[in-house]
């Protein structure tokens, strides 16, 4: 399988069921910098740079901060089966 932290994180990262999310308390720490920062649209929980919702965005460990608030993080990664 490819390595995911290859390329940036894709929108649609957040539905490979090969990659996995990070540790709850590692997106709330990374939320928890977007909330209080002003490039977050807060209605929607959007990021004004990137355009990214970022609950979802968050929970991707290839995912990084377009201001380099907080980067990627190693996980581990499941096995395609064939």
């Amino acid at each position: 399988m490819k390595d995911p932290f290859d390329r940036p994180a894709r929108p649609w990262d957040i539905f490979n069921k090969n990659l996995e999310k990070v540790m709850p308390a590692v997106q709330k720490e990374r939320m928890d910098i977007c909330n209080s920062c002003p490039f977050l649209i807060s209605a929607t929980k959007q990021c004004k740079l990137c355009g990214c919702f970022m609950p979802l965005k968050t929970k991707l460990p290839n995912a990084s901060c377009p201001e380099d608030k907080w980067g990627t993080i190693e996980v581990s990664f499941a096995e395609e089966k064939e």
